[in-house]
């Protein structure tokens, strides 16, 4: 079956977030995820400074263009950050040196630098940072989804984003605190949203599958899609090389990246076909449910930037 996902770092031992990437290593990366059967991807940018995030839009841009393979593969971008919460354990891995508040200078910045709305598909902030909600009022207008993600904002400010514009909230269930009130935490504040939809990583590691299999039958199948928000390492070989802190555990059937010689996960190795199979056989989900998740609601939600 095709795949579409919304959110991927890097594919293959490939990282999207290299500074001197290449067209070689940019085709190489296409040819493994079509391989996977992946129709299509949101090139995701992570936190970096943003100088550092708009030259590394620009030439993604610029390598992509070259190929009208990768073109149709990779047709726009997800930004994710860097206009995130700093509190620990809302930030995940993202480096706390380079958050910074939301401000619309910013995004119109990051944006042009990847050519534009028709280019730019998503963008994950945290409403806390976003004084005004100005930045989300302004993504919203380009017609760009705006994606709520490592955030603890209270539930009349999440409400406030929704009704601002906010319409997907990124890798639900991460990006959160170890340790939270048992009742007013950042999850249960999500889940009471009315219109949100929820991305969600099927690997196991990032959110238990059994929990998953709670989530979508609470919040049912037609509020959520999958992604695998991977990095470098997903389709990648055993002799792949990662950065000096990365190790990736494959001592289960999903493999995962850890921050080396820590339980502490830093970035998923789950391809879409993982994920399916692990929606299908953990999740209790039936095949059309799991291709609507992993196909149909990112074609639906997304068909601005995915030609037919």
């Amino acid at each position: 079956m095709p795949y579409i996902d919304i959110q991927v770092n890097g594919y293959a031992g490939v990282s999207f977030q290299r500074d001197d990437l290449t067209l070689e290593q940019m085709q190489f990366a296409g040819r493994r995820l079509r391989e996977d059967d992946v129709e299509a991807i949101l090139v995701t940018t992570v936190t970096a400074g943003v100088d550092q995030l708009v030259s590394r839009l620009s030439r993604l841009r610029r390598l992509i263009d070259q190929d009208a393979t990768l073109r149709k593969l990779m047709p726009a971008f997800h930004i994710e950050g860097p206009c995130l919460s700093t509190a620990e354990g809302y930030r995940g891995a993202h480096a706390t040196e380079h958050l910074i508040p939301a401000t619309v200078p910013t995004m119109e910045q990051l944006v042009e630098a990847a050519g534009g709305p028709d280019r730019v598909a998503m963008g994950t902030l945290a409403p806390e940072v976003d004084r005004d909600l100005a930045s989300t009022r302004w993504l919203r207008d380009q017609g760009i989804v705006v994606a709520l993600g490592h955030t603890d904002a209270e539930m009349s400010l999440l409400r406030e984003a929704e009704a601002a514009g906010a319409g997907i909230f990124t890798h639900f269930g991460n990006g959160s605190a170890a340790t939270m009130n048992r009742h007013d935490n950042i999850i249960h504040r999500a889940m009471a949203l009315d219109k949100i939809v929820y991305s969600l990583i099927p690997d196991g590691h990032h959110v238990p599958l059994f929990v998953l299999r709670s989530w979508t039958r609470l919040l049912g199948v037609r509020r959520c899609l999958f992604t695998t928000d991977c990095i470098s390492a997903a389709g990648a070989g055993p002799d792949a090389v990662f950065q000096d802190w990365q190790e990736v555990d494959r001592s289960t059937d999903t493999p995962v990246v850890r921050f080396k010689g820590t339980p502490y996960l830093a970035g998923s190795a789950l391809t879409p076909p993982m994920g399916y199979r692990n929606a299908v056989a953990h999740l209790g989900l039936s095949d059309a449910d799991a291709m609507y998740m992993w196909y149909d609601h990112p074609r639906a939600m997304f068909a601005r930037w995915l030609k037919p």
